[in-house]
């Protein structure tokens, strides 16, 4: 017995008992870094005990959603995912899911690892765990004062992705052109997924999109159909690099509203109509990423099929809560494509809304918060009857609110989130919605709020194994 991994996993598991116990938190990061501090090649450790490897999600957007259907499907078949599923992405968060899971030998208890990766992690975590498969979902720009320009973290990511292990296998999002590019001198065989659903697309691309010339040549890339953000059927028309045809893709594609999707998926060895049941059609990509990895690691059609009717839906992704009579519709939104896409769904349910937009400067959202001007809050000004602005930056969300046309007198500032919760509470009547839209750690104190309140659980209940 390795006794030092032994001590640093009952250490992380003595911190994950005291985060909980004491109300600090979820225990998602903190008792990784203790485990770290102690063994710094207990991840190492720990996961080559997995008898069918590791999974890697990254990607700017969806990681969360991915990973946590991929895992419904994976417990279908039978299988025991160790799955860091509270969104915790670094290192430290992948460490604690693996001493969290594990006996006090460093054995995880599951038999394949599912792990969502942040894209600036993905170089460690390739070199780490050696994974048996990534999936890329897409980039976009977000957090530009952490990261750097988003040709910068493809660079990176490329770098990860030339050290796989032969064998192993790549999933690209084909409809992402920077996504789409990656891979190319990977030994792993590289997959793609996409949308070929014409009546998916939209219009032109708006002008919040991000990758929008060839990484070939630099050209302004021709699209002959837009999905979401720069995201869509491209090709080059100076040197003819064009979009891979994906081998998972979306025939159909149904919206209905805030009560999710209507699909049909094709695969190369089956088709399925499923009904998604979160809204957005950045969740239909999502799901197409992880029936691609189901199929990938061999799960069959049924047992795909059921992990999606059975999907409960990820914190702060879309999830629905009760709250004194009212129901709170709380929606993650952390950039300009992902708001976009939040208020494209939001947009369908109509006028006289109200509506709670938390914004936040803190490190984990990005200090800059100048990409709200790139967001269509033009799209959401005629629709909410009350808008109440939250977080460390209420004022910057109201005024860009009042500059997208809501008029001041329905726009409400309430810097501290509780109040401003109780506020949006307060004007909403009773059976009515409150959409909620808030950044990353907007949405963690929301929940917090919400646990506090008794009206959700907290964030390790019911179901980390």
């Amino acid at each position: 017995m390795d006794v030092k991994l032994a001590a640093a996993v009952a250490a992380g598991k003595a911190a994950t008992y005291l985060s909980r116990r004491l109300g600090l938190g979820a225990g998602s990061n903190f008792p990784g870094r203790v485990v770290l501090r102690l063994h710094p090649r207990a991840p190492e450790e720990m996961s080559s005990r997995l008898e069918m490897g590791c999974v890697l999600v990254t990607g700017t957007n969806g990681k969360t959603t991915t990973s946590n259907l991929l895992a419904a499907m994976l417990r279908e078949a039978g299988m025991r995912p160790v799955h860091n599923r509270v969104g915790a992405n670094l290192i430290s968060g992948i460490t604690a899911a693996l001493a969290q899971s594990s006996d006090l030998r460093g054995n995880p208890r599951g038999d394949i690892g599912l792990f969502e990766v942040d894209e600036a992690t993905l170089p460690a975590a390739v070199r780490r765990l050696r994974p048996r498969m990534v999936i890329v979902t897409n980039l976009f720009r977000d957090q530009l004062d952490r990261y750097g320009e988003l040709e910068t973290l493809a660079r990176k990511m490329d770098s990860a992705l030339r050290e796989l292990k032969p064998g192993s296998a790549v999933l690209l999002n084909a409809d992402d052109p920077l996504v789409a590019s990656l891979g190319k001198d990977s030994p792993a065989s590289l997959h793609y997924y996409g949308i070929e659903s014409e009546e998916a697309a939209e219009g032109m691309l708006p002008h919040a999109a991000d990758s929008k010339h060839c990484r070939e040549c630099g050209t302004p890339l021709a699209f002959s159909a837009h999905f979401l953000g720069h995201m869509g059927k491209y090709s080059c028309p100076s040197c003819g690099a064009s979009r891979p045809r994906p081998s998972f893709s979306a025939t159909r594609v149904e919206p209905r509203g805030a009560g999710g999707t209507a699909t049909t998926v094709s695969t190369p060895a089956w088709e399925a109509s499923l009904l998604l049941p979160i809204p957005g059609l950045y969740n239909v990509y999502n799901l197409l990423a992880a029936v691609a990895g189901a199929q990938l690691l061999g799960i069959p059609r049924e047992e795909v099929e059921r992990g999606v009717r059975g999907y409960v839906t990820a914190f702060g992704r879309g999830e629905r809560i009760p709250v004194d009579g009212r129901e709170l519709f709380l929606v993650l939104s952390k950039n300009p494509t992902g708001f976009n896409e939040v208020i494209r769904t939001v947009r369908g349910e109509g006028e006289g809304l109200v509506v709670l937009a938390a914004l936040n400067d803190r490190i984990a959202d990005g200090r800059d918060v100048s990409w709200i001007w790139d967001v269509d809050f033009e799209e959401l000004a005629p629709l909410p009857r009350v808008l109440v602005a939250a977080g460390t930056r209420a004022h910057d969300m109201a005024l860009r609110m009042k500059y997208a046309g809501l008029e001041t007198s329905r726009i409400e500032v309430r810097g501290k989130l509780r109040g401003a919760l109780e506020a949006a509470l307060s004007h909403a009547r009773e059976g009515e919605t409150v959409y909620a839209l808030t950044t990353y750690t907007a949405t963690l104190e929301l929940r917090r709020i919400l646990t506090r309140m008794g009206a959700a659980p907290g964030l390790w209940e019911g179901g980390e194994p």
